[in-house]
């Protein structure tokens, strides 16, 4: 595999349940939460990485030029607006929530978009991105709760999700 970089680079803070890799990943013409949902690819090349404990969030641990990560674990990701495709204003997205979401270790707190009548139990797989968006959004790492993780917008993996918790 290559590590030549050929079209836009977009940053991002992306979590696992231990760590923060911040760095630089090429998107092309699309929003990273394209790259993240893509099912055909299980890993995300990221460049220019600075690795930190979550435990010790201002102390690098590391420096590398390249780094491949593990989609399925990762936990969620902090970007801007512009790296989230907008959701379809139809009977799918008709509805903004303020929610709380837990993830091992976190509480993710911002506002997400969908039905009227949401029930997560009935959707499929296939109806919903691996990576849900919440915009306006803010992490606290439990362990470390002076720390507030924020961004425009945080893309949470649903596989990773503890609770969902809805309020109108």
């Amino acid at each position: 595999m290559s590590n030549i970089r050929s079209g836009d680079l977009t940053s991002a803070d992306l979590y696992t349940s231990t760590h923060r890799i911040s760095g630089q990943v090429e998107t092309g013409s699309k929003p990273l939460s394209d790259l993240l949902n893509d099912r055909s690819q299980s890993y995300l090349m990221v460049f220019n990485v600075y690795v930190s404990r979550l435990d010790k969030p201002g102390e690098i641990g590391a420096h590398a030029p390249t780094a491949y990560l593990s989609k399925d674990n990762l936990s969620f990701v902090i970007v801007s607006s512009r790296e989230v495709r907008a959701p379809d204003r139809s009977r799918f997205t008709s509805h903004e929530y303020v929610i709380m979401v837990t993830l091992p270790g976190v509480e993710i707190r911002g506002t997400f978009s969908g039905p009227h009548r949401f029930d997560l139990r009935t959707f499929t797989p296939a109806t919903l991105d691996a990576f849900v968006s919440l915009t306006q959004a803010s992490a606290q790492i439990v362990s470390v709760p002076a720390v507030t993780l924020s961004g425009e917008a945080i893309l949470v993996n649903k596989a990773r999700l503890e609770s969902f918790c809805l309020n109108e």
